[in-house]
């Protein structure tokens, strides 16, 4: 029924259009500990559909960060605003329109944007998934914490003519690794009373607002997992030890917190510390919905943070797991999302870990912190010793990181540590051309915080975040009333500035059977850059422009 010319005409048509599905994204190397596969979803199951579209001039966006955070820099603090972020990064309109048209095709619409249009988001089905990406999803189970998690069998598809547009597909690769959690302990009389607000201001010559600066000074706790703070132990705990603070309140809360479901101590820690250290500061809350992947849930909270004209200035995030286990495009992305936080003004104060130096292959090699991106401040932990002196907590996470190179500003500081030390490095394997982290530390060991009505101790990081954010919103509250910015991106600030801090120079990091670092003077792996003494870096900030 059809001549030569018709038939060649067919097969090219066939051709093309199956060559147009020729890039593919192939799922790790790195086998999924502990998930298996547990079935197949109904093709009807709901699924989001997140697509990362390629953020433009990331190189000039990195450049103008590096110089607006530098103090020695004339346009130190000159930060930029949503709009002026959009008309950098932006994908053109042309390229929006041809991504939807082709989620058109396959029956994908009320496709959903943000301010910067880097990203499309649609609620479909699994069905509607497999057939845009030529993949096959399924369920994993893991078969040791009991979630149940949607990812690729193999890998998946786009078409050919829109790589250059589309980055990667949320939530389709990549598996949870190991994540850390706070400790607690119940007061009891073989473990009595632990350290409070008045602890941390006494150690860090903080004096506690009493009342509002009425001020621009914002900050934020973040939360995963459906993580919930109890209002009411909330008060109590103002109360008990910062009775000055009683009636302050969450003033928005990002997502949903259930005040009568599961308190979380996770997310009773954060906004308790968070808002007795930085007393009166407005503060907000983003609680991400239960998700077994935290990249999903960072890659969620980077999409709200994103979309906001006025976010919280401090944002304390006490939420990570061992990195090594994302590919290189969502990694970096991950970095160009706090990249684009700090060009907006904002300081992440993210938790280290509590982990140590991590331990894999065998006790051979340490292993590192997700998310340890050069972007955020990463706070490591310490705790007293009898004579009432900090010294390093060896739960706390340090080291370098496989995901990113040591940035410029730490590398006088880090390359001093590991030439002064060379003799007392750990003998297993570690990348010290690596991010170095933390930067800074805080007192992370026997909090004391109010749950359920009853106080309890907790160790670790995500002690440690909060109480150096509070410290953070306290010194963009002074800025604030002198007419000038807030700090915003602070790393190259702390690393020329190491009279700001104690330096600790006790304590060290060992985890399992891995050999950690060892404290010493100036920057570690084990405290960072050292703890806050608040009001020399309260006389450094003033003199900020």
């Amino acid at each position: 029924f059809f001549s030569n010319n018709m038939r060649a005409s067919l097969l090219c048509l066939v051709f093309c259009i199956a060559a147009t599905y020729a890039f593919v994204f192939e799922p790790m190397e790195r086998n999924p500990i502990g998930w298996n596969r547990a079935g197949e979803p109904k093709p009807t199951t709901p699924l989001r559909l997140q697509l990362a579209l390629k953020q433009q001039n990331m190189d000039i966006v990195e450049k103008t960060l590096l110089r607006i955070s530098d103090p020695r820099e004339e346009t130190y603090g000159q930060w930029l605003n949503l709009d002026q972020l959009a008309e950098l990064i932006a994908p053109s309109d042309a390229e929006i329109a041809r991504v939807e048209k082709w989620l058109n095709s396959y029956g994908i619409s009320d496709v959903e944007t943000r301010v910067t249009k880097d990203w499309l988001i649609a609620e479909t089905t699994v069905e509607h998934v497999e057939q845009l990406l030529n993949c096959n999803i399924i369920y994993f189970h893991h078969k040791f914490r009991g979630d149940f998690i949607m990812r690729a069998e193999a890998g998946y598809e786009i078409p050919d003519e829109l790589a250059e547009i589309i980055d990667f597909v949320v939530g389709l690769q990549g598996f949870p690794y190991s994540d850390w959690k706070p400790t607690t302990y119940e007061i009891t009389s073989t473990r009595l009373g632990g350290n409070t607000p008045d602890t941390i201001n006494s150690l860090y010559d903080i004096t506690a607002p009493t009342t509002s600066c009425n001020c621009d000074a914002s900050q934020a706790v973040v939360e995963f997992s459906s993580a919930n703070y109890s209002p009411s132990d909330l008060q109590v705990f103002f109360q008990k030890y910062a009775p000055q603070l009683e009636g302050q309140t969450i003033e928005n809360i990002y997502g949903n917190n259930n005040a009568d479901g599961f308190t979380s101590v996770e997310a009773n820690l954060d906004v308790q510390y968070i808002m007795a250290i930085g007393g009166f500061i407005p503060t907000d809350d983003y609680v991400e919905p239960i998700n077994p992947n935290i990249l999903d849930a960072f890659l969620n909270y980077c999409w709200t943070v994103g979309n906001q004209t006025n976010p919280p200035l401090v944002h304390s995030i006490s939420w990570g797991e061992y990195g090594g286990s994302y590919n290189n495009q969502t990694v970096q992305r991950i970095n160009n999302e706090f990249m684009l936080m700090g060009t907006r003004g904002i300081t992440v104060s993210l938790a280290s870990g509590d982990n140590g130096v991590g331990c894999g292959d065998k006790c051979q090699s340490q292993e590192f912190d997700f998310p340890s991106s050069p972007y955020v401040t990463m706070v490591g932990a310490t705790g007293l010793n009898a004579q009432g002196k900090e010294v390093g907590a060896s739960f706390s996470s340090g080291g370098f990181s496989g995901d990113y190179y040591r940035p410029t500003w730490q590398s006088d500081a880090v390359s001093s540590y590991l030439t002064s030390n060379s003799n007392n490095l750990p003998t297993i394997n570690f990348d010290s051309n690596g991010r170095a982290y933390p930067d800074v530390s805080a007192l992370g060991v026997s909090l004391e915080v109010v749950v359920r009505g009853r106080a309890q101790l907790v160790d670790g990081t995500s002690c440690s975040a909060p109480i150096f954010g509070g410290v953070i919103s306290l010194l963009n509250a002074q800025r604030s009333l002198q007419g000038k910015s807030p700090l915003g991106f602070i790393n190259p600030w702390i690393y020329q500035n190491p009279s700001m801090f104690t330096d600790i120079t006790s304590g060290s990091n060992s985890y399992l059977c891995c050999e950690g670092f060892e404290a010493a003077s100036g920057w570690d792996p084990v405290t960072g850059m050292g703890t806050p003494i608040y009001s020399e870096m309260l006389t450094r900030a003033l003199a900020l422009p």
